[in-house]
């Protein structure tokens, strides 16, 4: 396949190609961590169909704008996403993402922006998605990963580059896929303080179900603090949980309410706890560095969604 790689046999040295996301959950693989197996749309697919064909319209477009007039700059946004959304594909591109959900055999799947570069110092402060759950099918997959190629075109993005003097050229994305997970319990993990850096403890923040909610803070999770040195558990904050979103059964994600006897419970036991928390020193060590962890939990099996590098 032309334009997608399988994530176990990317190298750290192809982050140019296949983002930061698809490079972190390559070598989680490889090293034998119980990461999410998939496949990464490398950049190529973006060149080819993005960037060769709009970038010169894109830059025109950009020029004509007026950067400091927010009307006039979310208007020659809203143009470029629609002309990426509606950009045609590559027969090849199209026959390779048919192959690749054909060999994942899932029935939904997980679409994720892996950045080549960081275009704003924050692009979940974007309001764009990152990520689109519940995937149905090829077209499905072919539809999200124009969103996700759409990310680093919102105004925020723009004017940043703008000021920056990155040029439109400049701009990539690619894209990984995914099997959906339909999660008993999601969340992050960071393997020190995110606050104040102290590397002497664990925190872990969980809910029911999809992590996404987590990610966002559209709603308060379970909040561990763990010791690294013995792993015992030492703050534990149990909020009510009254909702939770899960993959819909027609695609798609669904925000549905908790079962009474769950909405007070929480959503790790101890066992899972530690079970997270040594899973995080295994992966710090690797990286000789703290990390920002996106996991799941199916019954008592977790699954690495997303590492990087812890940042303050």
């Amino acid at each position: 396949m032309a334009y997608l790689k399988p994530l176990d046999q990317i190298q750290p040295t192809e982050l140019n190609t296949v983002g930061d996301k698809a490079a972190f959950l390559g070598e989680l693989i490889r090293a034998g961590f119980a990461a999410l197996r998939g496949f990464c749309l490398t950049t190529d697919a973006y060149r080819e169909a993005i960037a060769n064909p709009l970038n010169e319209k894109i830059s025109a477009r950009i020029a004509a704008a007026d950067m400091d007039d927010p009307v006039d700059l979310e208007a020659a946004t809203d143009e470029i996403r629609e002309w990426i959304i509606s950009a045609p594909l590559p027969p090849a591109l199209i026959n390779d993402v048919e192959m690749t959900a054909t060999q994942l055999g899932a029935k939904f799947f997980a679409v994720r922006a892996s950045r080549v570069f960081e275009d704003v110092p924050n692009p979940a402060a974007s309001g764009l998605q990152q990520a689109y759950l519940g995937v149905v099918g090829t077209a499905g997959v072919l539809e999200a990963i124009r969103y996700v190629w759409a990310t680093p075109w919102n105004s925020r993005a723009i004017y940043y580059r703008q000021r920056k003097k990155i040029t439109p050229h400049q701009v990539t994305m690619a894209v990984v896929i995914q099997p959906m997970i339909n999660a008993e319990a999601s969340g992050v993990m960071f393997t020190a303080n995110p606050l104040t850096g102290a590397n002497d403890e664990i925190h872990l923040d969980a809910t029911w179900g999809l992590g996404a909610a987590v990610i966002a803070a559209r709603w308060k999770p379970d909040h561990f603090v763990v010791a690294k040195n013995d792993l015992m558990i030492r703050e534990r904050t149990i909020p009510t949980k009254t909702v939770m979103d899960i993959v819909a059964s027609e695609g798609g994600i669904q925000t549905m309410v908790v079962p009474n006897d769950q909405q007070d419970a929480a959503s790790l036991s101890e066992a899972h706890v530690k079970a997270l928390a040594t899973l995080g020193k295994q992966i710090e060590a690797h990286f000789q560095s703290p990390q920002d962890i996106e996991w799941c939990r199916v019954e008592n099996q977790i699954w690495i969604l997303q590492t990087r590098p812890l940042k303050r």
